[in-house]
């Protein structure tokens, strides 16, 4: 099969595992997908794309996810080093220039797409589980008016918008 065949496939059933044990102070990466283009790419192009479809029979009985990543830490004091679940990350090139909102250039795209009635209604922008409300922990719903010292930009629908943030619990 040839490349070009192979990127046509309407259907494709692969199911691999790789496991990867690395020696002390060796860096690994046991699946990496690299997209090269030196030309105008389609309307999209993704290097690496995830779906689940249910159809009209299927359904999750628990959670389903089509991107899951899970940082198992070490069971001990950390000695080192910086733990995340993801990494994102740009390149922006010397000569890089863009339209914040024409051209949008983000971490994260969000996007809302098919019957959007129920989404728009009834979904959050994120769940957390776990967190522990108290003065000092990662989530504290604080006491008392905050005063914003900063901003974050958001791009909803083409429009910018703030998030407001907070120097203290309550300032």
């Amino acid at each position: 099969m040839t490349e070009h065949e192979f990127l046509h496939l309407k259907e494709l059933s692969v199911i691999r595992t790789y496991v990867g044990t690395l020696p002390p102070a060796q860096q690994q990466t046991p699946v990496r997908f690299i997209l090269n283009s030196q030309f105008l790419t389609g309307t999209w192009a993704n290097a690496v794309e995830a779906s689940i479809n249910y159809g009209t029979a299927g359904a999750a009985s628990g959670l389903a996810a089509t991107y899951s990543g899970d940082m198992i830490l070490p069971n001990k004091t950390f000695p080192s080093g910086a733990y995340y679940c993801a990494h994102f990350s740009f390149g922006a090139q010397a000569s890089s220039v863009w339209n914040t909102l024409l051209n949008p250039v983000a971490f994260m795209r969000l996007e809302n797409w098919g019957t959007k009635t129920e989404f728009d209604d009834k979904a959050f922008l994120m769940h957390i589980e776990g967190l522990t409300e108290g003065t000092g922990n990662l989530f504290s719903a604080g006491a008392g008016a905050l005063t914003t010292n900063g901003t974050l930009r958001i791009n909803i629908n083409g429009t910018a918008f703030y998030l407001m943030l907070a120097s203290g619990e309550a300032n």
